[in-house]
């Protein structure tokens, strides 16, 4: 009997079921979610990929993230753990492999990153959710390491078509809070939120106004107060959504982790095997009967072309000892990149949405990151004395 035939029988509804269960679950920290992710293939005509770029360096985290964020296509920024350098593992939205790169030559240059590897991901992710029971036992709290290449049904990865369409104000501002799951993605509660953070905007600029004495600064701030003053209506989320949805460009995803979120350790792990099939094999596997919260893709190295699986993991706290000794037994792996994230402090964790506004251009129907303009904010950066 399912839970829904069950909340039948005891005349219960059905939606307040998962309702009630999905507030239990945050309050005990075991789920995020809903977020909703667009399919990039679909969603821009020129191809944007993601670029997960890992970074060595011995000055301060906050030096390095001031630097990096320069780059406005950033959304997650995680520290690793420490050896001789400090180092951290950064993933951008990215429209131009090959400038992006030209911008860590020039940091590793200028001495501001000692070593980076960047990573383009031009796949989905899929996302695999912890199991908690089997045949109602306990599931186990790590891999099976000996079925790693085990046959499994591998989902399609590849992004979809172009759907053919333009994004207007509303529907870019719509996909960066869906993105966020601001609001728990519901529309109401997007307006709502978008009220209350343009009144609290206009004061602010206002109050910048009253101060600004360069003229050309005045004219900027008037252009962001005259945005802030436009009210957007329901009725144009609801249109929005309505066509993000008609063309099946979003995924609705929860994220329910094994633990409560505040007690898990993080792990990001490339593997690469003799052939595409094992290494999405490997990649399904890894997270499948157990209680561990996997996120995968593949993902292509730009420095030397070579295929790897990747794997977020999310687990027990102690878990990231027990994967280092078990890749080691693994004869089959090929090469192996294994990333464990530090908790602590959270001031060296950040993270945004997807960035459009500027960027994105309805014209064109194309997603376009300025690298000239982030190059020439870094170079000033380093090279201004002070």
């Amino acid at each position: 009997m399912t839970n829904e035939e069950l909340c039948q029988i005891i005349g219960y509804k059905y939606a307040e079921y998962v309702s009630t269960l999905q507030k239990k679950l945050r309050q005990r920290g075991y789920l995020t979610g809903p977020l909703m992710f667009p399919d990039l293939g679909m969603l821009f005509k020129n191809q944007v990929s993601r670029i997960h770029a890992f970074v060595m360096f011995d000055t301060s985290y906050d030096h390095v993230r001031s630097l990096l964020k320069e780059i406005d296509s950033w959304f997650t920024f995680f520290p690793l753990e420490e050896g001789i350098f400090r180092k951290y593992l950064i993933s951008f939205m990215n429209s131009n492999t090959h400038k992006l790169k030209k911008i860590f030559d020039y940091l590793t240059d200028k001495g501001a990153v000692k070593y980076y590897h960047l990573f383009e991901q031009v796949h989905k992710w899929r996302v695999i959710n912890p199991t908690f029971l089997i045949n109602g036992s306990e599931a186990p709290i790590e891999p099976d390491f000996d079925h790693l290449l085990d046959d499994i049904s591998v989902p399609d990865l590849e992004y979809g078509s172009f759907a053919d369409i333009s994004l207007n104000k509303v529907s870019q501002f719509l996909v960066e809070r869906l993105w966020n799951g601001d609001g728990g993605c519901d529309l109401k509660k997007i307006v709502r939120g978008e009220k209350n953070f343009r009144e609290k905007r206009k004061a602010i600029l206002k109050e910048m106004l009253k101060k600004e004495k360069r003229e050309e600064r005045r004219k900027e701030i008037k252009e962001n107060l005259k945005e802030m003053k436009k009210e957007l209506s329901l009725g144009e989320f609801r249109e929005a959504y309505q066509l993000l949805v008609a063309n099946n460009i979003l995924e609705k995803m929860y994220y329910i982790w094994p633990f409560p979120q505040s007690k898990c350790s993080r792990y990001m792990l490339f593997l690469r095997f003799d052939s595409m099939e094992d290494t999405k094999r490997a990649i399904f596997n890894f997270g499948t009967q157990a209680r561990i919260f996997t996120r995968v893709s593949i993902v292509q190295s730009v420095e030397t072309k070579e295929w790897y699986g990747v794997i977020y993991v999310t687990g027990d706290p102690f878990l990231g000892k027990k994967l280092i000794a078990a890749l080691d037994r693994c004869p089959k792996i090929e090469d192996k990149k294994f990333f464990p994230v530090r908790s602590f402090p959270s001031s060296h964790w950040d993270g945004q949405s997807i960035s459009l506004g500027e960027y994105y251009h309805p014209q064109t129907r194309t997603l376009d990151y300025p690298y000239g303009i982030f190059f020439e904010r870094i170079r000033q950066k380093l090279e201004t004395p002070g």
